[in-house]
């Protein structure tokens, strides 16, 4: 039987099938008749085609193969082009509105750190601001970690007050 009959006969008989297999792989549905059709020009391309002793199973591994190939490029145009943007989906650059708000909690608590006492404010800001740990703290004011403990808790407790009567 000539090559080109073995590829009619597959077509033919085969087809439904292949497409089902491409259908069932694909993650975008309408690259299946590419597959197909990519499949097929695979086996026709063939540099000796008289050597292929299941047609059928070869044209079946190439559209398998085929399959990954189109979901690999798929997924690296999605990564590239960041994929379909959600209109509902908030935007992660804030608005003025956000903006503003940020700048108002930013000077209320400037304002509550600088009504601290002073040796709670110089803590407070050794602490949240230049990264000390209770230790360090302790150490450079000659202090009990305790001390430490209390005039950071005070300094919390009065912030938040302060904030919430200025909202």
């Amino acid at each position: 039987m000539s090559w080109s009959k073995t590829l009619s006969d597959l077509f033919l008989n085969e087809r439904r099938k292949l497409e089902a297999l491409a259908r069932k792989r694909c993650t975008d549905p309408e690259q299946v008749g590419d597959v197909v059709q990519d499949a097929f020009l695979r086996l026709v391309r063939l540099s000796a085609p008289e050597a292929v002793e299941k047609p059928a199973h070869l044209l079946f591994k190439a559209a398998a193969n085929i399959t990954i190939d189109y979901n690999r490029r798929t997924f690296r145009e999605w990564g590239r082009d960041g994929g379909e943007l959600d209109p509902d989906h908030p935007s992660s650059t804030p608005n003025a509105e956000t903006k503003q708000a940020e700048t108002d909690r930013q000077a209320i608590l400037n304002e509550a750190v600088a009504a601290l006492p002073l040796v709670t404010r110089e803590i407070f800001v050794r602490f949240h601001l230049d990264g000390r740990s209770y230790r360090q703290i302790a150490d450079e004011r000659g202090m009990d970690l305790k001390a430490v403990e209390y005039h950071l808790r005070d300094g919390m407790k009065a912030c938040r007050r302060y904030a919430r009567e200025r909202e």
